[in-house]
């Protein structure tokens, strides 16, 4: 029996050089490489049209979303880019690597949770929280224990995110 590797779109907001957000994603990019479940596709919200995200969600079998955490929330750009997409969310598995306060970005997790419960998608309980203080200048996190918790997130997401996708294959989600 061949395994096809899962499609997980990494959705993050900007990718611009100098951005703690860039550091982060890119650290992330490295740890879904190294999980052999994943075909990584990585969507810079700063560079892709909202018109392609549609499309590009429909074809993933997983989603982890990159953002800061804003006003205790989450960036309007989020929002948007969530909102252009609104069906294909449906039964899909969708995970948070946040950043940013005191709170390491948990608040904008806690916040995008409640907006993914209404288009009846399956939020992964893990997510990573980050502080600015987190991370080495190289890019690296600090805390060695960082890897394991990025791929215990992983191996939930592809463990959701295999039946989702035989159930979305086999019968159409009735939302």
């Amino acid at each position: 029996m061949t395994v096809h590797p899962l499609r997980l779109v990494v959705l993050t907001r900007n990718l611009e050089t100098g951005r703690f957000g860039t550091a982060v994603t890119r650290w992330f990019e490295r740890e879904v490489e190294r999980a052999d479940e994943f075909k990584l596709d990585l969507i810079d919200l700063s560079a892709v049209p909202l018109a392609d995200l549609p499309a590009r969600i429909r074809d993933a079998d997983a989603v982890i979303i990159v953002t800061a955490e804003y006003n205790h929330a989450y960036p309007g750009d989020v929002k948007s880019a969530i909102d252009a997409v609104r069906r294909p969310w449906y039964a899909k598995p969708v995970g948070f690597v946040v950043y940013g306060g005191r709170s390491g970005g948990l608040r904008a997790a806690e916040q995008l949770r409640l907006v993914f419960g209404e288009l009846h998608a399956v939020t992964i309980r893990d997510s990573l929280g980050f502080r600015e203080e987190d991370f080495t200048p190289e890019g690296e996190p600090a805390d060695p224990t960082t890897s394991t918790a990025a791929a215990a997130l992983l191996r939930q997401l592809a463990w959701w995110a295999r039946p989702l996708r035989d159930a979305r294959a086999n019968t159409p989600y009735p939302g």
